[in-house]
């Protein structure tokens, strides 16, 4: 019997990355990793988001004040 997986809307995987952004700023600034890490691992996240949720997940990045 084929087990179901659950499907993710591009709401969520966009809101899983800009978690995943947000907590990695966090460690930049506590200096608890390298810049050169948190690039390529939010490159790679990117890569597996479907075009809608990277759009969303932008205009949530974006909207951050600085």
């Amino acid at each position: 019997m084929d087990a179901m997986v659950p499907v993710k809307d591009d709401q969520e995987s966009a809101n899983e990355y800009f978690e995943v952004y947000m907590s990695l700023r966090a460690a930049l600034r506590e200096g608890k990793i390298e810049t050169t890490d948190v690039e390529e691992y939010l490159a790679y996240k990117k890569r597996m988001l479907p075009k809608k949720a990277r759009e969303i997940a932008q205009e949530m990045i974006l909207k951050i004040d600085y």
